[in-house]
């Protein structure tokens, strides 16, 4: 009897000794990353069977679990991911949003500064002060876009850096998961969880998640772990390894891929590219957002702001003189559109790429593709179709753009068109001197000095193409109009034969055209009197067509003719801000969001230190109790052998 007391208080003893060394290693993990709390599970010895019945035999220790939910531990891997994402983002357009600053400062303020310089040249054609304040003012703003044009750049390659370093822990995580898969495999065959494994594996879990949205199942003890469509990271204790490589469509950016299975150096069409859309979530999924939705169109919308702005200045240089009497030329240049074929295309083909109207630019980037008898282009940023025209017609105008595809485009072959994106880099003031800027009109208007009634004509406008030839015209009041020495083109179209009458209404004027040469009269002229349209000889103090250059701030020439360009600036910087003030608010959330899964998850799975203190009183008082059984049982033991001897 004193043998199975015995054997009782030991077994009690053990149990105790058990739950105060877990005890012990909860409380000094409790700050331990990944660390699951552990408790011991107990359960009732088997009894001894005697005629009176069975007799206890004590406690047993079956194992040491860890305080796990899978579910919770799901969701907190899940809401790692997405709140990385969002503040990686976060930061990057925090960045840009810097960059961009106030839409009434910089390139915006840049662009209205020029324009009033121009307006002063408008006054002062002749002032050879007011010509040089303006191309100061052209030289500042000038180098505003190239900046902006190397910021952007500079933060394409932070986006580029970034994501070679993600790819070498998102490998680094992913090879201790297949390692610890085979290590808990190889533990778990002597038939205990190996807790503190199964810890590391879940940790390694969790920080690949903060690194790239994954997807893990289990399968006979493993965690396979996958991303997008169920593209294998880890299946058992084989990694499947990723590396950053050059961009299959665009050398400028960084794309993700896979590792060759035995390490080789892969060409092009052996490299596994993984889409952008298969790697949400995480470190990787936020960069890859920031790009696409956010770096490449802010890019290519001030790219398209600077490509009309130097195309609209220059088309109307072209139409004045300049300070020695020579026709105007270009004032600004722009880089012009840029393609890549797709290293993976298997054709010849090259790509030609010109603006149907440079100064209404397109404000994306495209992707023309080939399936074999249709040209298709599509917005990289939404992938949505624009436009298209069929084989075997290799040009067409699609977007804005005239393409051109020269040789043969194989179907699946494809090229990325950025229009604009080269605009910043590339943009230049053509011309320092002063002199170049062609303020005068090529044509002069003037009223006869004998003219005797109230009637005006306007400054003439001239078109590209134009003839400076005289136009003159002569009120004729029996007849109620005007005749013309040259043939003119009314309002209506209509044309008019030189000697012919052109009727006048005073209260509507009259437009004539001749040769590209435009001009109105308006008011209520006198019998005889005349206007004439000249070329200009001279044009040194008229300011006429540097007047014209300066209304272009007021043009409604970008986004389909709703915006101007300093409009359209404020537009593109607001745009900015409002994306970075939504997706702070949707960092904040999903920050917030994941405190309260952490939470939840620690709830179940963390060490409450109070709690363990009072285990530790419990298992203690367990321990002394259980030593006191087998303090009687000695006692028993010593009075049976007293008796008999």
């Amino acid at each position: 009897m004193s043998n199975n007391i015995f054997s009782i208080g030991v077994s009690g003893l053990n149990a105790a000794q058990w739950g105060l060394t877990t005890t012990g290693q909860n409380i000094s993990n409790a700050s331990t990353p990944g660390y699951s709390l552990e408790k011991v599970e107990y359960q009732e010895a088997s009894g001894q069977y005697t005629n009176a019945g069975y007799l206890g035999n004590g406690v047993q220790s079956v194992t040491v679990s860890r305080s796990y939910s899978q579910y919770l531990t799901t969701q907190l891997n899940n809401t790692q991911s997405t709140s990385s994402a969002a503040n990686t983002y976060y930061t990057l357009i925090s960045q840009l949003n810097n960059l961009v600053g106030d839409p009434t400062k910089g390139i915006g303020a840049g662009i209205s500064s020029f324009f009033s310089g121009m307006q002063s040249v408008a006054n002062a054609a002749g002032t050879t002060s007011a010509r040089q304040v303006l191309v100061s003012s052209a030289q500042t703003l000038a180098d505003q876009i190239t900046t902006a044009g190397s910021q952007y750049d500079q933060l394409r390659q932070s986006v580029n850096t970034q994501l070679t370093s993600a790819v070498t822990q998102i490998n680094s995580y992913t090879q201790q998961i297949a390692d610890l898969n085979k290590q808990i495999n190889i533990a778990s065959a002597q038939g205990q969880p190996p807790n503190q494994l199964l810890d590391q594996r879940d940790l390694a879990v969790q920080n690949l998640s903060s690194m790239v949205g994954v997807q893990v199942m289990q399968t006979d003890g493993n965690y396979n772990v996958f991303i997008g469509n169920g593209q294998p990271l880890v299946v058992g204790g084989t990694q499947y390894g990723l590396q950053a490589v050059t961009s299959a469509s665009d050398p400028s950016e960084l794309s993700i891929a896979f590792k060759s299975a035995n390490g080789a150096t892969q060409t092009p069409a052996q490299i596994n590219y993984i889409p952008d859309s298969a790697l949400s979530g995480g470190t990787v999924g936020g960069l890859l957002n920031f790009r696409s939705q956010t770096l490449d169109p802010a890019q290519a919308q001030l790219g398209a702001i600077a490509t009309s702005f130097a195309a609209q200045l220059n088309q109307q240089n072209a139409l004045g003189i300049d300070l020695n009497g020579n026709p105007g030329g270009a004032l600004f240049s722009a880089g012009s559109p840029t393609t890549y074929a797709n290293v993976r295309n298997t054709g010849n083909a090259t790509v030609g790429v010109t603006f149907a109207d440079p100064t209404q630019p397109s404000t994306g980037d495209y992707t023309l593709s080939f399936d074999g008898s249709k040209y298709t282009l599509s917005d990289r940023a939404s992938g949505k179709a624009i436009d298209s025209f069929d084989a075997p017609a290799t040009s067409g105008t699609l977007g804005g753009l005239n393409i051109t595809v020269s040789g043969a485009m194989n179907a699946g072959d494809s090229f990325t068109i950025q229009p604009t994106r080269a605009a910043l880099d590339g943009f230049a003031l053509s011309n320092t001197n002063p002199a170049a800027i062609a303020a005068a009109s090529p044509v002069l208007t003037t009223a006869a000095t004998a003219n005797a009634g109230s009637a005006s004509i306007s400054s003439a406008t001239v078109t590209p193409g134009y003839s400076a030839s005289a136009i003159s015209l002569t009120y004729d009041a029996t007849k109620g109009g005007f005749t013309s020495n040259v043939d003119v083109t009314l309002a209506d179209s209509s044309v008019v034969t030189a000697g012919q009458t052109i009727p006048y209404d005073a209260s509507k004027g009259l437009t004539v055209t001749s040769n590209g040469v435009s001009a109105t009269i308006s008011g209520a002229p006198s019998d005889k009197d005349e206007f004439d349209i000249t070329p200009n000889k001279g044009g040194t103090s008229d300011g006429s067509n540097a007047l014209a250059m300066a209304n272009l701030v007021s043009a409604k020439s970008m986004n389909s003719g709703t915006d101007t360009l300093t409009s359209s600036y404020a537009n593109y910087v607001n745009q900015i801000g409002n994306d970075t003030n939504q997706m702070k608010s949707a960092s904040t959330s999903q920050t917030a969001l994941l405190t309260q899964v952490t939470t939840a998850q620690q709830s179940v799975s963390g060490v409450n230190l109070n709690e363990e203190a009072a285990n530790l009183m419990q298992y203690q008082q367990l321990y002394q109790a259980n030593s006191k059984v087998i303090q009687t049982a000695s006692t028993l033991f010593q009075t049976l052998l007293g008796i008999f001897n």
